[in-house]
């Protein structure tokens, strides 16, 4: 029996209320399969809307949970559905989970040559490993030696040619069909080609420009010929974002390396060729911060100026050259690793990267000064989000509330970017002020916040942050939520408050509502209240299925029709529902999955 500390309480701090509920109905489902306990580290499979199960894993410390990852693309806040699953199941079937011995456990009792004798074992069976092991010892090699400034021109230098092989390897295996014509896999594992990508981090990170440009250099040459040439590319969302990673770290590398201009030139004619085969397929944010860092590397004389602080913000914004965040952002990356401070500030002032330039003066110990900076200078709530999460990591706690609180008058009236208003730093203040014990800022928080943005998680918080004065504080929030024009979860706030009047209206009539279950959940408890609405709406929803003849959603039918009964019970309209319920069984009499599931609700009670 696996031993756990894990509580539902804690799983339930884990995942936002809508996850926790998905993920017990997952579990109920039986859903998570295969779960192992290797010491630590919990993996399970769990099925989903896709073809192929959810990858779950999870890493368990001292009573909780460390880290967890799902190859879901959910990125909501708090851990998905699939998470959620696969830790009830390990607190509420610890019988079920397959316990097993960590795999370095077991490689640990092996001398060199039987585990020289495994590995080669395993490239009989998928001789493509071959690929991998070339490339991550080449990358090891050049990644054991001294990353003194003095050596760095004796380091080995990565051989790119076993990286292009590996990177050729993982588009070529997994560009496949499925059971449907139009139905594609996602070029290459994204798990692998992301990894292949980050292995130059380390590099970035000591300062080897040279080694890094290596390793990137056949990884974006073999992503741009291949997936261009053979994948289908309209399908591929994550290469697309992986392409922009791609040009940042092209751009940081060369940023990074001692460069001549001869290389620098041939820097900006391979980049540039890259890019024009991407913009045939729509992909923006590729190459250009590249293009951009080798052309004007770190010698032009305005760069210059701006450094050393003899050229101001007005000159550089008239000039189109600097008019690039995402290499500015690049810039500063470099020029904090290297400790470069005093050019580090100069920049991100004139470039306008205002929290840049206030964290930096936290990290460099200058608090008072960043602090006043960030209460005059900011305008936006993701600047003061920013310092203020900073401040926290230094433990200048008062000075993060103070920014904290300061930020929720910033930008409330632009919606257009999420960055841009107050909800992902309410949230943050909502909770770091809570956890302080400062209930009164995290009551204010936790107000701006729903305010913004209406949903039921934020108005949930709200009670939670108001404890004894929700009373008083319910109601100016229901006025709120009543007088937004536009508002996410303005049903689903009702249905919590058991307002069903105000639920059903928040519905009306619309002609297409897009949240099924919402609508499923109104019908449910205003039958007795609503009984025409109900009538009207459930048909409506079960006919459309029917009709289509949407065969994997005959169940739901089931579902619809429930409210539809109940009103006719409670107007007494019996003999009503039985004609309907029997013309529907005759009109697709003909569908032999839909019938029994028509066919059984005749027995229901009137």
């Amino acid at each position: 029996m696996a031993k756990t500390k894990l509580t539902e309480q804690t799983i339930r701090y884990l995942a936002s209320s809508q996850s926790f509920e998905r993920g017990q109905e997952y579990l109920h489902a039986e859903a998570v399969s295969t779960l192992v306990q290797r010491g630590d580290v919990l993996t399970a499979e769990v099925e989903g809307s896709e073809y192929d199960p959810y990858k779950v894993s999870v890493h368990l410390h001292d009573g909780g949970v460390a880290s967890a990852d799902c190859s879901c693309p959910y990125d909501w806040g708090g851990y998905c559905k699939h998470i959620v699953a696969v830790l009830l199941s390990y607190v509420r079937d610890p019988d079920e989970v397959d316990q097993r011995e960590p795999i370095t456990y077991l490689l640990d009792g092996l001398d060199q040559s039987q585990l020289l004798q495994l590995l080669k074992k395993r490239l009989e069976i998928e001789p493509q490993l071959a690929d991998w092991v070339e490339a991550e010892l080449s990358i090891a090699m050049a990644s054991s030696q001294p990353k003194e400034k003095e050596n760095s021109q004796r380091r080995t230098l990565v051989d790119p040619e076993p990286i292009r092989r590996q990177a050729e390897h993982l588009l070529r295996g997994s560009g496949r069909r499925r059971g449907y014509w139009d139905d594609y896999e996602s070029c290459g594992d994204d798990d692998e080609l992301k990894r292949l990508v980050e292995s130059v981090i380390p590099f970035l990170e000591a300062g080897d420009g040279r080694n890094a440009l290596r390793i990137l250099e056949p990884i974006a040459d073999t992503f741009v010929r291949d997936w261009t040439n053979y994948r289908h590319t309209h399908d591929d969302e994550d290469m697309y974002l992986l392409f922009a990673d791609l040009g940042n770290l092209f751009a940081e590398a060369i940023l990074s390396a001692d460069l001549s201009m001869d290389e620098r030139r041939n820097w900006v004619d391979t980049t540039m060729e890259w890019q024009a085969e991407l913009d045939e397929y729509g992909v923006d944010d590729g190459f250009g911060v590249a293009t951009g860092a080798a052309d004007q590397g770190w010698d032009d004389p305005e760069l210059l100026k701006v450094m050393i602080g003899q050229l101001n913000e007005a000159t550089w914004k008239t000039d189109d050259r600097w008019n690039d965040d995402q290499l500015t952002e690049v810039r500063l990356r470099v020029l904090e690793r290297q400790g470069r401070t005093d050019e580090y500030l100069n920049l991100a002032m004139v470039a306008g990267k205002k929290s840049r330039y206030a964290t930096m003066l936290v990290k460099l110990g200058r608090i008072n000064e960043a602090v006043t900076f960030g209460a005059k200078e900011f305008e936006l709530a993701g600047d003061a989000l920013d310092l203020a999460k900073v401040l926290q990591e230094h433990e200048h706690h008062d000075q993060a509330l103070t920014i904290g609180e300061a930020g929720l008058q910033l930008r409330r009236e632009n919606r257009e970017d999420y960055y841009e208003t107050v909800v992902p730093l309410g949230r943050w203040l909502r909770d770091y002020a809570g956890g302080l014990g400062k209930g009164d800022l995290a009551l204010k928080a936790a107000k701006v916040t729903f305010i913004e943005s209406f949903t039921l998680e934020d108005y949930k918080s709200a009670r939670d942050s108001a404890g004894d004065d929700w009373d008083q504080v319910r109601p100016e929030l229901l006025d709120k939520l009543a007088a937004a024009e536009h508002a996410f979860d303005r049903t689903e706030i009702y249905l919590f408050e058991d307002m069903v009047d105000e639920a059903v209206q928040s519905i009306g009539d619309k002609n297409y509502y897009s949240r099924d279950h919402t609508l499923l959940k109104v019908a449910q408890v205003a039958a007795a209240s609503h009984p025409d609405w109900v009538i009207r709406k459930c048909c409506k929803q079960a006919e459309s299925i029917m009709d289509e003849g949407r065969a994997k959603h005959y169940d739901a039918v089931v579902s619809w029709l429930r409210p539809v009964h109940q009103a006719h019970r409670i107007q007494g309209r019996e003999e009503e529902w039985k004609r309907y319920l029997e013309e529907l069984i005759s009109k697709h009499v003909r569908k032999y999955k839909l019938r029994p599931f028509l066919e059984g609700m005749r027995a229901m009670p009137d």
